[in-house]
């Protein structure tokens, strides 16, 4: 069953920048070294070849220094007293040997069409772009275990829209876990139901909500480090990552309203070590201290504009031992960033935050030391 969408003005709005850029580049691997350019060179009013002016390298970097594999999960869990949730993730993680494993697609063919169709675009306008992950190749394994990141994504989004930083946390020896959080993301289910954001009040999903999916994602990462399969379909996981991963070393981020969730989590959660928070409201206000390092990054939603945020500073992040932010002003702990561009980490600009000293790394170090 498809169920309507409810999209504000500025999700719509990044949507449909994201869709036309699938329509207009579909064959462009995400995250590859692909320069960008007008095809066929330009002509003068003569009709001679115009010189070409100066251009800035547009190449997106590729993922470095090991190849990436990926796995898609059917997770189920309780997610609170007589409260059950059905889940699509995916596991993203340092591989071994890539060669005889294709490339995962960005999205499930099903959800990208309701992605498209969400943002005005043809159904079937543009398949979707190959990413650096290849289905199911066998993992690398370290002998400490692999540390973990959780991403979580924004409102009516999906779990692969940061997937040029998933990749690229992978590729330097992460284990990264994305989520689909369903009533409030486009997702396709192993039988072929796909879902999109609803905007039926029973399905309304905050971000303690999309905390409470964490949750019955940590317990099935605990699963998967136990060596146990934590899909609920039975299906075997890739060669060497059961056992592979560490569930004592856990680091989280998220975008929007999945960082307003990663300090839910990060507040009732212990098992999370580390968290980032990209361009979160934190509304409603995080209950609890939060005593674990705690990044924020936003150009949106600051301390001058939104009370929410000022109070979340004032309240929760002083508190801590450990705090960082990005919009200026005093920290405790670690030096204060400034000059991050709000959406630049996402997929739909796909690229970093280049004006900042942040990289992707940063998360899962803190988490992992």
């Amino acid at each position: 069953m498809t169920i309507t969408p409810f999209a504000s003005r500025r999700s719509f709005e990044r949507r449909r920048l994201l869709a036309g850029a699938l329509a207009a580049g579909a064959a462009v691997p995400l995250g590859l070294a692909v320069p960008l350019g007008l095809a066929g060179p330009a002509r003068s009013a003569t009709g001679a070849p115009a010189k070409a002016p100066a251009r800035r390298d547009s190449r997106c970097p590729g993922p470095r220094p090991y190849p990436v594999g990926t796995v898609a999960l059917h997770l189920r869990g309780a997610a609170g007293p007589g409260r059950r949730r059905e889940l699509m993730a995916s596991v993203w993680y340092p591989a071994r040997d890539v060669e005889r494993y294709p490339r995962a697609p960005w999205m499930t063919a099903g959800a990208l069409r309701e992605l498209l169709a969400s943002s005005g675009f043809a159904p079937d306008v543009a398949p979707a772009p190959p990413t650096a992950g290849h289905r199911g190749a066998p993992a690398r394994r370290s002998e400490r275990g692999l540390p973990v990141v959780v991403f979580s994504h924004g409102a009516h989004s999906h779990r692969a829209d940061h997937t040029v930083i998933v990749q690229e946390l992978a590729s330097h020896g992460y284990a990264v876990v994305t989520v689909d959080h369903t009533y409030d993301a486009f997702t396709e289910f192993p039988d072929g139901r796909v879902l999109v954001p609803s905007r039926d009040p029973q399905h309304a999903r905050g971000p303690a909500d999309f905390a409470a999916d964490i949750r019955v994602v940590l317990d099935r990462v605990e699963d998967l480090a136990a060596g146990r399969g934590p899909g609920s379909d039975g299906r075997p996981l890739p060669e060497h990552l059961a056992g592979a991963i560490d569930p004592l070393r856990i680091g989280m981020f998220g975008w929007s309203k999945g960082g307003t969730a990663t300090a839910h989590v990060m507040a009732a959660d212990p098992r999370v070590r580390a968290g980032l928070s990209l361009d979160a409201p934190m509304d409603p206000v995080v209950s609890g201290a939060l005593d674990r390092p705690f990044m924020m990054m936003t150009a949106t939603y600051t301390r001058q504009e939104d009370p929410h945020v000022a109070a979340f500073w004032r309240t929760r992040w002083r508190s801590s031992t450990c705090t960082c932010a990005t919009e200026g002003g005093p920290s405790r702990g670690h030096p204060v960033l400034s000059g991050c561009v709000a959406g630049s980490s996402s997929d739909s600009v796909r690229r970093f935050a280049s004006r900042s000293t942040w990289t992707p790394t940063g998360i899962g170090r803190f988490a992992t030391a």
